[in-house]
């Protein structure tokens, strides 16, 4: 990724200014300004990724690939992750090849594999293969930044693949996260250095601990300070075994109509509480997609969850005399998604918190009593309620299933190493083959496309995401006006991870009598990620809104602003904007004091976003004039 001067920024921003519609408006103003554009689509050329051979086992002869294909060496990839999907409607796989042994498979070439979309053969363009490789010391960190001037844009050297692991306080209970914090702490004291690893907790709100790093002191001090964190949606919040709802022999006494109001008023509520449980983890799940979207290549999260179950249904303990109203199907959302995690190239490594599970019902805690308080002795009692921990059990290993499976990781359960299932997942998904192609249908009408990837030598096993959504490229120009103020609003929030989908550089300057005491606010966009239309007299169009979000020391949102570019490009212009950035500008009004910055940037025509974090400090306008 090319950096972007300060001073050529503020250059061309005066330059540009004068070929473009620029207005100050607020996010929600901005969120409703996209008017419907003409949207890219098609064969568009691919920015051309750094040409060499793929690698391969010193046994294997390099054969040369096909012209048609573009092969990538270890640790290079685009220069933005989102750059050729969202722009050139590039298909990435990425593909962990094994032996029966679970060991990566060396030296497979473009020519082994074959893809399938829908059951139709496609022509991989793009092919490499990716596997951890030791970082140049002197360039593992870029320069630092000049005064004022703060990036989204990576600040170290991207390897073949990101590892982030996220710590689920929201469905696993305090017993387990304890259990899950001594593992983690074990885990660091033998993990390898050559992967920056970040770490997340889930509570109600999202929270990172840690951004990415090598240090394994560092995570180890991070990971000491993450607290338990009891969950409000767990029944049992501490062990999450069964929780008696009414004392002992109360429940046996009423008449049958009564239990089965009581069993279906509890069912309700339970659904009730997993549906949260569900939306929270969703939402969390996306906001990391967001966060990554712009990174290189291919990111590994490790979520230690004891999960929610993947449907609800009557069990055994339900009279079949009511109308069962709490049933639920949770695929979909996982589905849906698992597709926007893919579409950053995230793969899922669920972690079961649990360890190797056992009955409560034999443990020492149990009280012999389910939940409605009714003794179990035995026979068809006992039986029900094993039947239910089973059910439930194996719910929450096909939720985590369906992620692992849909994003092309793996699930982890059942094994009471959780250190050897974190070293196995981010081993597994650091060694993998890229495939990309054009897909040949064209109709993008948000319909999933089912992927099947072969390869042509027997006893290798292939794991990559099952598929994707052929989203439309113009559909975001065409979404409620409400929805993208949100989607927008939501990015800007303290509460939400920053958005790399789009790059930038901000220069942030303190308020003077020039810009009538303001704070100003001069973006560079990273022109390769974003959709722009060309005319036929080789002109660009593009559309661009750029926001800031004030908070205050306390975190409280003060004040927010925003601003529309609308521009026309020739192609001297374009090719200028391609090495400088896209430039747009904003200015905010604050009283005096310390203020944290929310920075936004999104292509109005793809609804793609990128945020950052600032700071700037207003000091009085006496002061501030007396200065000048």
């Amino acid at each position: 990724m090319r950096k972007l001067s300060a001073v050529s920024l503020f250059l061309v921003c005066l330059v540009f200014l004068l070929s473009a519609d620029s207005r100050p408006q607020t996010p929600a103003e901005t969120a409703q300004a996209a008017s419907p554009q003409p949207a890219q689509t098609g064969d568009q050329t691919a920015p051309s990724p750094s040409q060499g051979p793929a690698p391969a086992s010193p046994e294997s002869s390099k054969k040369a690939p096909p012209a048609a294909v573009q092969t990538m060496q270890p640790g290079t990839a685009y220069e933005s992750a989102t750059v050729l999907r969202a722009t050139t409607r590039l298909v990435v796989l990425d593909v962990v090849a094994t032996d029966s042994h679970g060991n990566p498979v060396l030296g497979l070439e473009p020519t082994d594999f074959t893809v399938l979309e829908d059951g139709k053969l496609q022509k991989v363009r793009v092919f490499g293969f990716q596997h951890p490789v030791s970082a140049d010391p002197k360039s593992a960190t870029l320069p630092a930044l000049p005064a004022n001037v703060f990036t989204n844009i990576p600040r170290f050297q991207l390897p073949s693949s990101l590892n982030v692991i996220l710590l689920d306080g929201l469905n696993t209970p305090l017993t387990s996260q304890s259990y899950v914090r001594q593992k983690m702490l074990h885990y660091i004291e033998t993990m390898p250095t050559d992967s920056p690893t970040a770490v997340y907790t889930l509570g109600q709100k999202l929270r990172m601990v840690q951004d990415f790093t090598t240090d394994p002191n560092i995570l180890k001090e991070a990971v000491k300070k993450v607290g338990s964190q009891s969950s409000t949606l767990l029944d049992n919040p501490v062990t999450g075994e069964e929780a008696d709802f009414y004392p002992p022999g109360f429940f046996d006494g009423l008449p049958e109509q009564t239990k089965a109001a009581l069993q279906s008023f509890e069912a309700e509520r339970i659904s009730f509480q997993t549906d949260l449980r569900v939306r929270y983890t969703m939402d969390a799940l996306q906001s990391i997609a967001h966060w990554l979207a712009g990174y290189q290549g291919r990111k590994n999260l490790i979520w230690i969850s004891e999960a929610f179950p993947l449907s609800i249904s009557p069990d055994a303990t339900v009279s079949s005399n009511i109308e069962f109203g709490a049933a639920r199907s949770y695929a979909y959302d996982i589905a849906k998604t698992a597709a926007m995690l893919t579409d950053s190239q995230i793969a899922i490594y669920p972690v079961d918190a649990r360890g190797l599970s056992t009955s409560y019902l034999f443990s020492a805690s149990s009280s012999g009593r389910d939940h409605f308080g009714s003794h179990i002795s035995g026979g068809p009692q006992l039986g029900n309620a094993l039947s239910l921990e089973s059910d439930n059990l194996i719910e929450a290993h096909g939720a985590m299933n369906l992620l692992a499976e849909r994003t092309g990781g793996k699930a982890y359960y059942n094994r009471n190493d959780l250190d050897g299932a974190i070293r196995d997942g981010l081993s597994d998904g650091s060694t993998y083959y890229m495939l990309g192609y054009y897909p040949d249908n064209k109709e993008w009408n948000g319909k999933f496309r089912k992927v099947q990837v072969k390869v042509g030598h027997s006893g290798v096993k292939l794991r990559y995401r099952l598929g994707y959504y052929a989203t439309d490229p113009k559909a975001f120009v065409n979404e409620n006006p409400a929805q993208r103020a949100r989607e927008l609003g939501n990015a800007l929030s303290l509460d939400h991870p920053v958005s790399t989908a789009l790059f930038f550089d901000a220069r942030v300057t303190p308020p003077s009598e020039q810009t009538q005491n303001k704070v100003s606010i001069f973006y560079a966009i990273d022109v390769h990620a974003l959709m722009v239309e060309h005319s036929d007299d080789g002109s660009g169009h593009a559309d661009v809104e750029c926001v800031v979000q004030a908070y205050n020391e306390k975190g409280k949102p003060v004040n927010v602003s925003g601003n529309v570019m609308k521009a026309t490009m020739n192609p001297e212009n374009f090719k200028k904007i391609m090495q400088t950035g896209f430039p747009c500008k904003t200015e905010i009004a604050l009283p005096e004091g310390s203020y944290l910055l929310r920075l936004g940037v999104r292509d109005s025509r793809s609804g793609l976003i990128g945020t950052a974090n600032a700071k700037v400090n207003v000091p009085k306008l006496a002061e501030t004039k007396k200065a000048q």
